[in-house]
């Protein structure tokens, strides 16, 4: 098999894993593009790090196979070939452990030497990923004191301190505090803008949602979808608008004013009206409308409450709100037997043309 779009970093064919009889990977083909950022998204043993493994090569998959860019052409990860392939990525899986008496300093030397990466610049680029993340006060002190977040910011260090074209991060910002989340996700962002290709797996859907191209959704073992989060949404037909009015409504006249805006936008929503589809939110003081995701639905959705003289301040399709419903929705039982049985069609429909 051989694979010539030169835009392709990465491409799993037909990746699966099974231990026994429990098929912990399916069939997952997907193509990671240079310089993109993905977010793989699945609930606890969808099969999110058991992927990540066969990507570093921890694990072998049961069937299919991973390519991946080396010298310029894509070439099937294999035994012969791992050590030189996978130098090109850098990986944090899971929860990073480091002996207690070892320093930032000798943590990162350590990978950096063990990955090739020039002697001469060793120590400069040590210097240069710590600075980035605000801890150079830090470079000689032992790791027993570090808090976890701390931890966790040099376990990202160890992963990119030989400069790789390929990240592959799996819960980045798991014990962070805010101001370091928010740290990670613009160095995320920072590493795409030097060409970097990230593969990125988190539980913070808000996080992915703010830095992701393309958002792979893994549940039992298969990719039910793999789209931009626009495309998903369009897909899905579901979306929520967030509407805040200059002035808050007092609790005697809510009723009143759900009960007209029900009336004045049913005609535009485009979901069923058995959905609860308005709702109001008295901790925030924001009305929330859930509709088909048509711009153009949107659009008529402000024009009717503007003619209505409805004093807005805020109208907005919040990224992380849709992609914890679509997330929800796509791994719901009922959704994923649908999904199954789409997959295992377009299988066989591929199988009879293969034959053909």
């Amino acid at each position: 098999m051989k694979i010539n779009n030169d835009n392709i970093i990465i491409s799993f064919k037909n990746l699966s894993k099974k231990f026994g009889d429990f098929q912990a990977v399916s069939n997952i083909n997907i193509d990671i593009k240079r310089g993109e950022i993905i977010g793989f998204l699945g609930p606890n043993g969808a099969g999110k790090s058991t992927t990540m493994k066969m990507m570093a090569y921890l694990l072998k998959p049961t069937k299919g196979e991973i390519w991946i860019r080396g010298n310029g052409k894509l070439e099937k990860l294999s035994n012969h070939n791992k050590d030189y392939l996978l130098n090109n990525i850098g990986f944090l899986i899971e929860n990073p452990a480091f002996y207690g008496n070892v320093s930032p300093r000798m943590i990162l030397k350590y990978f950096a030497e063990l990955k090739g990466y020039p002697k001469k610049k060793v120590n400069q680029r040590i210097e240069e990923v710590l600075e980035t993340f605000g801890m150079m006060n830090w470079i000689d002190k032992k790791i027993k004191t570090f808090s976890k977040g701390m931890r966790q910011k040099i376990g990202i260090a160890s992963a990119i301190i030989h400069n790789p074209d390929i990240v592959v991060l799996d819960e980045p910002t798991t014990g962070l505090d805010p101001q370091a989340r928010r740290e990670i996700r613009d160095f995320i962002l920072n590493l795409k803008n030097k060409g970097k290709t990230i593969f990125l797996s988190s539980h913070l859907l808000y996080e992915v949602s703010e830095v992701a191209d393309r958002i792979a959704i893994i549940n039992r073992g298969k990719i039910v979808a793999f789209d931009t989060l626009d495309n998903l949404e369009s897909k899905n037909q579901k979306s929520i608008i967030n509407i805040e009015l200059l002035n808050h409504p007092e609790d005697n006249e809510l009723d009143r004013i759900l009960e007209h805006i029900r009336e004045i936008l049913i005609p535009f929503i485009g979901v069923s009206d058995d959905l609860n589809w308005l709702n109001y939110n008295k901790d925030n003081k924001i009305f929330q409308v859930l509709f088909n995701g048509d711009p153009k639905n949107q659009l008529i959705i402000l024009k009717t409450l503007l003619r209505h003289e409805y004093e807005i301040i805020e109208f907005s399709v919040p990224k992380a709100g849709l992609l914890e419903n679509l997330f929800i929705d796509l791994t719901s039982s009922e959704k994923t037997q649908y999904l199954d049985k789409k997959f295992d069609e377009n299988q066989k429909l591929k199988e009879i043309s293969m034959e053909v």
